[in-house]
């Protein structure tokens, strides 16, 4: 439900804070004296309200209205705490296989229902066998719904096999490509060495090309060799 007093126009902060306070008990004319002296209060009702300030009847309204459905949620979500706390229990409990556990138990309500059973077809045998095949169904949807888990997990792992089996492939062939000379060299025809890469951003820069005398004394550079230099085509000394 959408509300739009004065109270329900603050922002979430200031209400979740005001109804704490209100669960903690606090009196309403301090909360009022708070609630005015906020500047984000005053924001609002100078824009909304024509500055007109929260009073106790507001609170009031407050108090039936909105804070009613504050603990209504802050119940459910306690309870959801609960809950998810209780499933892990008993997870922890019957190893991950609750269902499988809930059909012996049922089994083994089968079992003492017809143990019991002196061969006559009362009405209350007979209510007895409708509550445990209720019960029987029920447990099967569960168990249903585990197997359809189980399998959806199955084949998730089985795609991530794939997809680990299918990344090394792709990894092998890639050596194996480049360990083409062809390949290399198509790989490298744009390979520019060092000094090449200087020239050009000082051209860019429009500085002046370097004298000998200035690159001899930057120092011995590595040169890197072209993938298609072999010893072949490099000059040897005599």
């Amino acid at each position: 439900m959408t509300r739009n007093g004065k109270i329900a126009r603050l922002s979430r902060e200031i209400r979740d804070s005001l109804n704490r306070r209100l669960q903690d008990g606090e009196p309403g004319v301090r909360l009022v004296a708070w609630l005015n002296g906020l500047p984000d209060t005053q924001r609002v009702l100078a824009a909304d309200f024509g500055g007109r300030p929260i009073n106790e009847q507001n609170l009031s309204e407050w108090k039936a209205g909105g804070y009613r459905d504050w603990l209504a949620r802050q119940e459910t979500l306690s309870q959801a705490r609960e809950l998810a706390a209780d499933a892990k229990e008993l997870t922890a409990a019957t190893d991950g296989k609750l269902t499988d556990h809930l059909a012996t138990v049922l089994a083994a309500r089968y079992a003492a229902a017809l143990s019991s059973w002196d061969g006559e077809v009362t009405e209350e045998f007979r209510r007895k066998l409708r509550m445990l095949r209720g019960l029987c169904q029920d447990i099967v949807e569960l168990r249903r719904g585990d197997h359809s888990g189980a399998r959806l997990n199955l084949e998730q792992e089985r795609l991530e096999r794939e997809q680990e089996k299918t990344e090394e492939e792709v990894v092998e062939h890639f050596k194996r490509w480049a360990e083409n000379q062809q390949v290399r060299d198509w790989i490298c025809q744009d390979w520019v060495s060092p000094e090449e890469r200087e020239r050009r951003l000082r051209a860019i820069l429009g500085l002046e090309p370097k004298t000998p005398e200035e690159t001899a004394t930057d120092g011995p550079e590595s040169s890197p060799v072209k993938p298609n230099q072999t010893e072949s085509n490099q000059i040897k000394p005599d």
